[in-house]
């Protein structure tokens, strides 16, 4: 078999019907409109053709220059500028008398005045009122057509923005900006037979081959008379991507993992919560700036409050402190303020939840993950939403320590070694601390979670007795580490590397 046989063997019927079609005219949008094909198979046909080397396709892009609305009415009356110096080229006049005698919007006078002043074209005469008048260097360019005006007359029935020089093409854009002028593109496909091409076009390409077995063929034995389709085994093919696990999913399902196995049950809890709940709750004072529109995304709804006698309870300690021995905050709770909804901004809050509804006895080990909301400022290391782990013990005897031991045997476990702690301020426990873990990539010590044992305030309303350790961790900062990633974006989000993404292998460092 010849090699331009073998080759006719191997076309798709879409090539078939669409190489005959090149010897006549080789644009692609003049093929589809002489023809039945549609544009996506033309597109497709003549890609696989350029892989078999029997075409060339190229796009040709043209952009053209036209005159807006607004062009056409300056090119009949001259641009605003001009009308502008010629109302005050033998007089002295005020704005409102030049916008009624130039016929110019405000818009179009206040560009005016910005742009003459700089060229220096016009001076203001300020009396009782201001007061324009016209330069010397006014007058000069009132005697000769400007640059812009010569292209508005050449823009008239359009052009083709490659005929104009550098500077026309700096002038076309600064009328753009003014609305003056537009720029439409348009995209043009040739597709050209190569040499291979064209002797293929000369044979017979209208053969019925046989695209595919059928148990029908079998039966009817129609391949004794016909002709198979043959395949280029060598030829490329597209790229299958995959689906396959996300990092930060990866990282989730192994922080859950860890905490099963240290005997913790798993929470759960929603999105959108009361102002009870994500702070009352807690003893977070409804004066907080936490509360404040800049921390937090408030909606414009109420929820609804648990049952009074809890409501009480709390409302007490944030009066008084209760039954808690505090004094409490001294002021008067409002449950207007309680029944506020809100983007979650920690899943402490559904920790309360569970005191509150779930009569939890100790001794008790629950974690949470679950995403959060904050008006933060996006960067390297901060997002508006991200997720957040949560977990508490419940037990007597527990102490800082305990605390400490816990949040690094947690990280050992992710394979962090490099942990410190420093003293801090919540309002819901005490004592409280950070942990920092130093990040390998970005060279620097970064914050990993927030901790404490909660204050008799925050869990007298539910008759809690017993010491709680609790702990509340950024995920996405842990992922980030583990995954070696400098910027948390790359973690959650619009702007992740989709490369890194495909390309990532699971590969536990822990």
């Amino acid at each position: 078999m010849t090699e331009v046989k073998k080759i006719v063997n191997q076309l798709h019927p879409l090539e078939r019907k669409l190489l005959p079609l090149l010897k006549f005219n080789n644009i692609q949008s003049e093929i589809v409109k002489n023809s039945k094909l549609e544009e996506v198979e033309i597109t497709r046909a003549a890609q696989w053709l350029e892989a078999k080397g029997l075409v060339i396709n190229e796009l040709t892009i043209t952009q053209t220059a036209k005159l807006t609305d607004h062009g056409r009415k300056y090119l009949e009356k001259g641009l605003p500028e001009k009308r502008f110096l010629r109302t005050i080229k033998n007089t002295i006049l005020n704005l409102e008398e030049i916008k009624q005698k130039a016929e110019l919007s405000n818009e179009e006078v206040n560009a005016c005045i910005g742009l003459l002043r700089r060229n220096n074209y016009i001076e203001t005469i300020k009396e009782k009122e201001a007061k324009f008048k016209i330069t010397n260097q006014g007058i000069s360019v009132l005697e000769k057509k400007s640059d812009e005006e010569q292209l508005l007359e050449k823009l008239k029935d359009g052009a083709k923005t490659e005929i104009f020089s550098d500077k026309d093409k700096k002038i076309i854009e600064e009328l753009r900006k003014r609305n003056i002028t537009r720029t439409d593109e348009n995209k043009e496909r040739k597709i050209t037979l190569t040499k291979l091409g064209k002797e293929i076009v000369k044979e017979k390409l209208d053969v019925n081959l046989i695209e595919n077995l059928t148990p029908e063929i079998l039966k009817n034995k129609e391949w004794k008379d016909k002709e198979f389709r043959s395949y280029d085994v060598k030829s490329q093919v597209p790229k299958l991507i995959g689906g396959r696990g996300h990092p930060l999913q990866e990282t989730i399902d192994y922080i859950r993992t860890i905490f099963l196995d240290m005997g913790f049950k798993e929470m759960e809890g929603p999105l959108v919560e009361t102002a009870f709940w994500c702070m009352d709750s807690m003893w977070i004072p409804q004066d907080h700036p936490a509360r404040e529109v800049q921390d937090t995304f408030y909606l414009n709804k109420e929820g609804k409050l648990p049952i009074k006698e809890l409501v009480k309870k709390v409302a007490e300690v944030h009066e008084n402190g209760g039954k808690s021995g505090s004094k409490g905050y001294g002021y008067k709770f409002d449950e207007n303020v309680a029944k506020q909804l809100l983007l979650r901004t920690h899943t402490t809050a559904t920790t309360f939840r569970y005191f509150g509804e779930r009569n939890i006895k100790p001794p008790a080990k629950y974690f949470y993950i679950g995403r959060i909301f904050r008006n933060e400022a996006i960067d390297a290391t901060h997002l508006p939403e991200f997720h957040q782990v949560e977990g508490f013990i419940m037990d007597e005897g527990l102490t800082l320590r305990d605390l400490m031991g816990y949040v690094k045997e947690f990280y050992n476990k992710m394979g962090i070694n490099k942990i410190k702690f420093k003293p801090t301020y919540n309002p819901y426990t005490e004592s409280s601390m950070e942990a920092y873990g130093y990040n390998e990539q970005l060279g620097k010590w970064i914050e990993l979670i927030n901790s404490g044992i909660f204050r008799p305030e925050a869990l007298e309303p539910y008759g809690i007795k017993v010491p709680v350790i609790a702990w509340g961790l950024g995920l996405e900062r842990l992922a980030m580490m583990i995954h070696e990633q400098k910027d948390v974006r790359n973690m959650l989000g619009a702007t992740s590397d989709l490369r890194w993404l495909r390309e990532h292998k699971v590969t536990k460092k822990w």
